[in-house]
């Protein structure tokens, strides 16, 4: 009996799929971005209350530097940063190695889990406002 396999190759004509890195492209549309976002500041086709001129955002940036104060609001700002991920992180794993682990738990957290996906989570941020409060706790 024969399987209706003659054997003969078939040659993609395609030439597959062989995606090349353009690291320059992404700097381009950067660029072309910042310059399009400073171009429609200035000529009054974006209001500064939607988006501020980058040049004047550099400008603030600047002087943050040189008076000291960039590091003085950035250090408490990363330590938030780093606890936050911390504690993220830790409860993160642990509560996926629960539900890995025990069939129980799994049973009963999967539809949590798969419930609060697809919220956006920006949605969440009143909620947790009114929960927490704005304190330094909180942050």
């Amino acid at each position: 009996m024969s399987n209706g396999n003659t054997g003969r190759t078939v040659t993609i004509r395609g030439g597959g799929f062989a995606p090349r890195s353009r690291r320059w492209v992404g700097f381009l549309v950067f660029t072309t971005l910042i310059l399009i976002a400073e171009w429609g500041t200035r000529a009054g086709w974006i209001s500064a209350l939607t988006l501020p001129r980058p040049s004047d955002v550099l400008e603030t940036f600047r002087q943050l530097y040189d008076s000291g104060l960039l590091f003085k609001h950035l250090g408490p700002s990363l330590s938030r940063l780093i606890v936050g991920a911390t504690i993220g992180a830790s409860i993160g794993i642990s509560v996926g190695v629960l539900i890995g682990l025990f069939s129980y738990i799994r049973s009963g957290l999967v539809p949590v889990v798969a419930a609060y996906i697809p919220l956006p989570k920006i949605a969440l941020l009143p909620l947790f406002d009114n929960w927490f409060g704005i304190g330094e706790g909180s942050k």
